[in-house]
């Protein structure tokens, strides 16, 4: 699969002089090569990036996210993203699958990283404080529990302990409603989240 020069161009100026928020590259299956789709303006959002990405094809996008660090000091981190929704025809899959390392080798600079885990990612936020947490949830539950810690917390580590590696280590049913019924006694979960 070959590379248009502008998807090293393009990534290497988002890299060195931020000139873009995201870009979306795509496949052109005709002419074998991978190509710019969609440039993000500095000023754009996650939610933009997210509206760019095709309900049923699949992308490659970098996307560069600003956050503070717990010494309120502004960074950035560049992200790379497979998007391969299960709507997608399994040929594009399959070819943007087998074409993804390869891609990542030809932007230049970009470090190769294992894949993180939905359950690693939740560790992750639960390990570094309600920040993190809020980030990792809907906006519609977060506005209701970012004055609650512990609710939102008590809901994580239920998620996490209901997917643990080993079923012996899951709670059974009965501890789970349990657990969530102590939640929604905490009074800040919206009464559509829990149901009786």
């Amino acid at each position: 699969m070959a590379v248009h020069d502008d998807c090293k161009l393009k990534f290497l100026e988002l890299k060195a002089k931020r000139t873009y928020r995201f870009i979306i590259y795509k496949i052109e299956e005709k002419q074998k090569q991978v190509v710019v789709e969609k440039l993000g303006e500095p000023t754009e959002s996650y939610e933009d990036f997210a509206a760019g990405l095709p309900a049923d094809e699949c992308r490659y996008a970098v996307y560069d996210f600003d956050f503070m660090t717990e010494e309120n000091c502004q960074k950035s981190r560049i992200f790379f993203i497979a998007w391969s929704p299960d709507t997608a025809r399994v040929r594009s899959k399959m070819i943007y699958a087998s074409s993804k390392d390869r891609f990542k080798r030809e932007l230049d600079g970009f470090p190769l990283r294992l894949p993180m885990t939905l359950h690693q990612i939740v560790q992750n936020a639960l390990a570094n404080g309600i920040n993190k947490l809020v980030q990792i949830v809907d906006p519609n539950l977060a506005s209701y529990v970012s004055k609650k810690h512990d609710v939102l917390e008590g809901l994580l580590n239920l998620a996490l302990s209901c997917t643990s590696a080993d079923p012996e280590d899951r709670p059974d049913m009965e501890q789970v409603l349990s657990s969530l019924s102590k939640l929604s006694k905490m009074d800040c979960m919206p009464s559509h989240l829990v149901k009786d």
